[in-house]
């Protein structure tokens, strides 16, 4: 199960790692913070250039501790929010990704989940520094993450109508 850990832990984290510092830093082709305002005030996120800084900053810090294995749980609780977040945009859309749909979402959050059941396992910065792997500690990351994500949720108003 340890390869396991790592295998999800790894490609998990480094996906996010990128989105989150591609919205910070361009560093991957995007227009970066200015790209993820426009996207965060036309879906009604209060205030936005707050919300785009909060979700790339999660996605970077919350991405690169997962790859690494480090805190763990607070890893896969911040991503899980973001997650949460996410799902709750495109879910509307149907499945289809192709369409705006949320299956590459649904895949994160299956990822996320799963990672968070398994723990950091032995390769991980968490296991060499000897940090507790607690029963109750998967459970805890979950709910908070669930939650966090679905307090985001909860706080947009209605997206604006496109200009027509």
């Amino acid at each position: 199960m340890d390869e396991a850990a790592i295998v999800l832990r790894v490609v998990l984290g480094g996906l996010m790692a990128f989105h989150g510092t591609d919205k910070l830093f361009r560093w991957w082709g995007s227009n970066g913070i200015s790209d993820s305002l426009d996207f965060f005030s036309s879906r009604g996120y209060r205030p936005p250039l707050l919300m785009a800084y909060a979700a790339g900053v999660t996605e970077a810090v919350g991405g690169l501790l997962l790859l690494t294995g480090t805190a763990t749980y607070l890893a896969a609780a911040m991503l899980l929010g973001v997650v949460v977040n996410i799902l709750s945009i495109h879910v509307r859309s149907g499945l289809d990704n192709r369409r705006g749909g949320c299956e590459f979402d649904l895949t994160l959050l299956a990822g996320v989940v799963a990672v968070t059941l398994l723990g950091p396992g032995s390769y991980s910065v968490d296991d060499l520094l000897g940090v507790p792997d607690e029963s109750w500690m998967p459970v805890a990351a979950l709910v908070a993450g669930a939650l966090s994500g679905l307090a985001i949720v909860a706080s947009r108003r209605a997206p604006r109508e496109a200009a027509r």
